[in-house]
């Protein structure tokens, strides 16, 4: 059973205790370090912001999703615009690069022209002649010679199911 032990603080240089009870939470939690800090400093440090913190990085306002890896963003000239446009990725020249404005105004632009298309298309339907008669469809491109083996393999098929004689039941 572990037992209470005096730990010198690495902020504000004091001892304090590390107690069986807190030996044991570490240990549940798959703690292997002590803590470094005294009860005080820990409540201190939680306080702060993480960019008070010395040992945190900092990138700016540009930091990737949880903020632990910088975000590298890239110039690039904008071919709407022309302007110069920051962007997460390289550039490489097969592909247009858009600034975030002139992305919005062209992501605009094709949903339009897909709306415009989807109703043409439902206008077309709407137009087209309908009968009562069930339509003609158009044959599934095989020759007759084809399609006469094929119903000689199902009739083939049909013969040999009729002859086959059924399992016996239970």
């Amino acid at each position: 059973m572990p037992t209470d032990r005096e730990l010198t603080c690495r902020d504000c240089s004091s001892s304090f205790v590390f107690t069986a009870g807190e030996q044991e939470f570490y240990a549940t939690k798959g703690l292997q370090n002590d803590p470094v800090r005294c009860p005080s400093c820990r409540a201190q440090r939680k306080m702060m912001r993480p960019e008070d913190r010395d040992e945190t990085p900092s990138y700016g306002v540009y930091a990737s999703w949880g903020g632990r890896t910088p975000r590298q963003l890239h110039v690039a000239t904008c071919s709407g615009c022309q302007r110069a446009a920051e962007v997460p990725f390289i550039a490489r020249g097969d592909r247009p690069v858009f600034c975030s404005d002139c992305y919005n105004e062209e992501r605009k632009r094709q949903e339009a022209a897909e709306t415009a298309e989807t109703e043409a298309m439902a206008a077309r339907a709407a137009s087209a002649p309908t009968s009562s008669n069930e339509p003609e469809l158009e044959g599934s491109g095989r020759d007759d010679e084809e399609e006469e083996e094929a119903r000689e393999i199902v009739k083939d098929d049909e013969a040999l199911a009729d002859s086959t004689p059924a399992p016996p039941t239970t």
